[in-house]
């Protein structure tokens, strides 16, 4: 049984797309970052078919912008919008449902794909005919090749982490940053794909959604996806796909809330992927999480008129605590259809035709 979602939809205006080719738009509360992608998009010589914004967000604030947007333009391609329960894992889900293309992009909403996007991502799927590149990640260019945070930097002085190299999973359950790669060409392995920028052959999601582990809040989730969908298939890093990543603040947790999940999802996901874990793994793994928990507690100490660092500390606390005392545990359920949608085409003027259908 399926979940039916509405929304509504605008059919493209001109040709030139990528035929095959759709990206999903899991979007919160960030009305301004979701119009600067779309007008972004309506730039790019490159675009995929079909575009689903998928809106969690409480109220019709983001809904209005995207129409306004889309009035009196010549949008260039098919336009889908799906109002749906929130939740970051959950609305990618619901994308991977609305959509039809065979290969399916994800992007943050705070991003800005460069020309050439698209299609060099394309270009390396259709160059795999056997089909067993199941992934590929495009490069956030503003994020790489860039100074380690004094985090990590004492991280690696401690011995806590082991130094490794960008997209790689370490088996205490970390995983390095894109700061330490440098721009490349072509594409290469990666076991970890940036959540901002990723992309699925349809046959793959076919196979694997993302978990629902992470129906509250989404810390790792792609993460779990990359290592997951890496069983199977071939993940691969385009260095040619480039895409700015500007983290907007806007739509996050609460810092306790988000401290406690930093902490639970790790583990969650160190447990179900982690390969060959020797005792040293699990020293620093309980290391890093109480390293953490002091970083956090100095940041307060240091500015003691902002709380959030306490807060986050107290939720990385409670987030030890329950791996230790209730692991958290989970069984991924056989990868099906769970939505369904009443998508309405809308009319010049912006409001809803009278055909519609639950697709």
């Amino acid at each position: 049984m399926t979940t039916v979602l509405e929304g509504w939809s605008i059919a493209p205006a001109r040709a030139g797309t990528l035929d095959g080719c759709s990206l999903v738009l899991a979007t919160y509360k960030r009305r301004a970052e979701l119009r600067t992608l779309l007008e972004c998009l309506d730039g790019l010589p490159d675009l995929p078919a079909e575009v689903v914004v998928v809106d969690g967000s409480p109220d019709d604030v983001t809904e209005r912008s995207v129409r306004e947007w889309a009035a009196g333009r010549d949008v260039p391609f098919h336009l889908i919008y799906v109002r749906s329960p929130a939740g970051l894992t959950r609305q990618r889900n619901v994308g991977i449902d609305a959509s039809e293309g065979e290969i399916v992009f994800f992007l943050d909403d705070d991003c800005r794909p460069q020309p050439g996007y698209f299609e060099t991502i394309r270009r390396v799927y259709a160059d795999d005919a056997s089909g067993t590149v199941g992934a590929v990640c495009g490069s956030p260019v503003n994020e790489m090749d860039q100074p380690l945070s004094l985090r990590w930097r004492a991280r690696l002085a401690l011995g806590i982490a082991p130094r490794g190299e960008a997209g790689e999973y370490l088996t205490m359950g970390a995983s390095m940053p894109l700061g330490v790669a440098r721009p490349f060409t072509g594409a290469r392995p990666a076991a970890v794909m940036p959540g901002c920028s990723m992309s699925f052959r349809r046959a793959a999601l076919e196979r694997h959604r993302f978990s629902h582990f992470f129906y509250g809040y989404s810390q790792g989730e792609d993460l779990e996806m990359s290592l997951r969908v890496a069983r199977d298939y071939l993940v691969l890093w385009c260095g040619d796909a480039h895409v700015i990543h500007d983290h907007a603040p806007g739509g996050r947790p609460a810092s306790m809330a988000k401290g406690r999940m930093e902490v639970r999802n790790r583990y969650f996901i160190w447990k179900r992927h982690a390969r060959a874990v020797e005792p040293l793994d699990r020293i620093r793994f309980w290391s890093d999480t109480a390293y953490s928990i002091a970083y956090d507690v100095v940041a307060f100490l240091r500015r003691p008129t902002s709380l959030a660092p306490l807060a986050h500390m107290l939720g990385s606390v409670r987030g030890a605590l329950e791996c230790v005392f209730a692991p958290p545990r989970h069984e991924e359920p056989p990868a099906v259809r769970e939505f369904s949608f009443d998508i309405r085409p809308l009319d010049e003027e912006g409001t809803h035709a009278a055909t519609s259908g639950v697709r």
